[in-house]
């Protein structure tokens, strides 16, 4: 499928634009955004979507519709991952909170997609149904992804990379199972760098600088993952 921006004819129509003098219609026409949407749904369904996507539903009733779709057994890609605990233990309290929200969220989004998936009749699939699946999935990847960002100021700096977009998501812990391997291999590359000098420069001095983060000249560290 061609996921490429769409030709300059497969445009949907430009907007009306109120208030502009006629003459000047065709230069704000060009430049306006253009109404982009697909073909109509059924009006009572697009009445129950517009209501759901726009209003607080009840949460036991969610949550129990969330219940009856489990991941399935063969499909562990679909769990929620949890924080590898060493990290956990660095956060703060709001970014813990902010975590907890993002956790119920995954839950509600892989039940989804559990449910669309249980739709498929074997590998024979609408290219409706496939598209659906590949948003979804993509939206729980691109979701991991901003856990992680949200973490990254818990971290020391130097393993900020840990935080960095991966090609794959491990599906039980958000860090992978082997952290301790990726500290000491960050720690490793940390200290590499650190032996690598500029000839003939010289790091500058600022004795009147005043300290960025305390008033008595104590410069702030962050605490290390895992304990470090």
């Amino acid at each position: 499928q061609n996921w490429a921006d769409p030709e300059e004819g497969e445009l949907a129509e430009l907007p009306t634009v109120s208030g502009v003098c006629e003459d000047y219609m065709d230069m704000v026409s060009k430049h306006a955004m253009p109404n982009q949407k697909g073909l109509p749904i059924h009006p009572k369904l697009a009445a129950s979507i517009n209501y759901m996507a726009t209003n607080q539903l009840q949460e036991q009733a969610i949550n129990a519709t969330a219940d009856k779709y489990m991941a399935p057994e063969n499909c562990n890609s679909l769990n929620v991952p949890a924080v590898n605990n060493p990290i956990w233990g660095n956060m703060s309290p709001s970014s813990r909170g902010q975590e907890i929200k993002l956790q119920r969220i995954l839950k509600l989004l892989t039940a989804g997609i559990t449910a669309v998936a249980r739709t498929a009749v074997g590998v024979d699939m609408p290219e409706e149904l496939q598209d659906a699946l590949a948003l979804l999935c993509n939206t729980q990847y691109e979701i991991n992804n901003f856990r992680k960002s949200i973490i990254k100021p818990a971290l020391n700096p130097k393993f900020a990379g840990l935080c960095k977009p991966g090609k794959t998501q491990p599906p039980s812990l958000l860090f992978g199972e082997d952290l301790p391997k990726q500290v000491k291999d960050l720690d490793e590359e940390a200290k590499a760098l650190g032996l690598i000098k500029v000839p003939g420069y010289t790091k500058p001095h600022h004795p009147h600088r005043q300290h960025p983060y305390t008033s008595t000249g104590q410069s702030y560290h962050n605490r290390s993952a895992g304990g470090e």
